[in-house]
């Protein structure tokens, strides 16, 4: 669902409840900063926890996230 979203997105909405609550538990996690930063926001840039890039509706999990 956060690919669909968009990982800004919910990066953004994550800060928000951490600044508004002060609770730890808001926080975001170093793995979703971490695609952000790199670029990889879900299926508006191509990539995030799936691969978007393929052409078809089908998941196809990111190369990154393969054993």
């Amino acid at each position: 669902m956060a690919d669909f979203i968009g990982l800004d997105v919910c990066l953004a909405i994550l800060n928000v409840l951490h600044d508004g609550f002060g609770n730890p538990k808001y926080a975001p996690c170093p793995l979703l900063v971490n695609m952000v930063m790199a670029g990889k926001k879900g299926i508006k840039s191509g990539e995030g926890f799936y691969s978007w890039g393929h052409g078809t509706k089908d998941l196809v999990i990111a190369d990154n996230f393969k054993k």
